[in-house]
């Protein structure tokens, strides 16, 4: 049990209950340390909004266009542009129509998202600041329904969620004016590899506490948006992602999956299950990856969308794996990357870590930090068996 402890005990059954409750409060108030400002700037390019980074940090550390570093590298652009990959962008399982018969299940009717705004545009907005105006807040909540539901129309989902978020009123408004059946649309859209394994009683709450089981929303928008990568694209680089749909397809590895978000195969999504007797057993974590132009050369971005606890996985989501940071090899396949990222989950690298303090808890209480990590496995990545159901995690 816990390194120090003076407390005496009059049975081993009282003492396994005292830590347990122990246990149970500690994994209820855990936060990262430095939490409630920017993990990079501390503060000094202005608030986080309970985001890992601030905007400004988070566009100028993961762009919105990222420059590949290897573009002389490449080959010459294939004939039609698209990166020369005649196979459709999506695994075996993810070619099943993802509706499940629903005949509604089309081209969503709402714009894009709009891109994440550059450094540039941060900064602009840092050098005139603004003074928060109460009374224009209260006449916006004192619209009538009608002209609310007019400006909700031009929202994309993601705004259209977190307006859902800015009072009881307006979600109140949407869940009775937007249908179940459009939730349902803008989940599969924004999550392919979500399978509705239970009945879900309420599509918003289902999107909502996706949404909010991420590490990082800004995230999610570049996800969203799609946005192609700067450098030409090289036959070396589709054949290469052929290969890698097919070995998803083929030499299919329980509990992982991966599916091309956009036709070029930039922008992915990928999801591990949690190892069989791991703290994280049973639970599905969604990633995101991010293809560079000269891959293979050069290795994937990957990174947690969904909130888990280890040692080599930053509260922003970036994982600490050495055959990404450093020993990258062109051996390596999008499956086989994903391979080495479940494996981590039983088997965390302390020496050198994303999150000191976790790597400290793994090395030094580990019934605390398996407990944790328990916990947050139920509480954010288990909602396809568990589905939410008041709308809050």
């Amino acid at each position: 049990m816990a390194a120090g402890c003076s407390k005496s005990f009059t049975s081993k059954y009282e003492e396994e209950k005292y830590y347990d409750l122990e246990y149970e409060e500690f994994c209820k108030s855990f936060a990262f340390s430095n939490s409630s400002t920017c993990w990079i700037c501390n503060g000094y390019y202005g608030p986080n909004y309970e985001e890992p980074l601030c905007g400004t940090c988070h566009s100028f550390i993961f762009p919105n266009h990222p420059q590949d570093e290897a573009e002389g590298m490449v080959t010459e652009v294939s004939d039609d542009e698209d990166s020369g990959n005649d196979e459709p962008p999506e695994n075996g399982s993810e070619a099943k129509d993802r509706s499940d018969g629903d005949p509604d299940y089309d081209d969503l009717d709402r714009p894009r998202p709009s891109a994440p705004r550059n450094v540039n545009q941060y900064l602009e907005m840092l050098s005139q600041p603004r003074e928060a105006d109460d009374e224009s807040q209260r006449q916006i909540c004192a619209l009538p329904v009608e002209v609310l539901l007019s400006i909700f129309s031009y929202l994309d989902d993601l705004s259209l969620w977190n307006a859902s978020e800015v009072c009881k009123q307006w979600k109140r408004i949407l869940e009775v004016h937007i249908p179940q059946q459009m939730w349902k649309k803008y989940t599969k859209e924004r999550w392919p590899l979500f399978q509705q394994i239970s009945t879900i009683p309420n599509w918003l709450h289902m999107y909502g506490a996706l949404m909010n089981s991420c590490f990082c929303r800004t995230c999610l928008i570049h996800m969203a948006h799609k946005a192609p990568m700067r450098g030409r694209v090289n036959h070396i680089r589709a054949n290469r992602l052929r290969n890698d749909i097919r070995s998803l397809d083929l030499d299919a590895t329980e509990g992982i999956d991966a599916v091309a978000l956009d036709n070029q195969l930039f922008h992915w999504q990928a999801s591990i299950l949690g190892p069989a007797g791991s703290p994280y057993e049973g639970g599905k974590f969604f990633l995101y990856i991010v293809i560079p132009c000269s891959y293979p050369m050069l290795p994937p971005q990957v990174r947690f969308l969904t909130k888990i606890v280890h040692p080599n996985v930053s509260r922003h989501g970036d994982v600490g794996i050495d055959i990404i940071q450093h020993n990258w090899s062109l051996a390596l396949t999008i499956s086989k990357l994903l391979l080495s990222v479940q494996s981590l989950l039983t088997d965390p690298f302390t020496q050198i870590c994303m999150e000191p303090e976790l790597g400290r808890m793994y090395e030094n209480d580990r019934p605390k930090f398996e407990a944790l990590a328990r916990r947050w496995t139920w509480k954010y990545a288990m909602y396809e068996v568990l589905p939410p159901v008041d709308g809050f995690i």
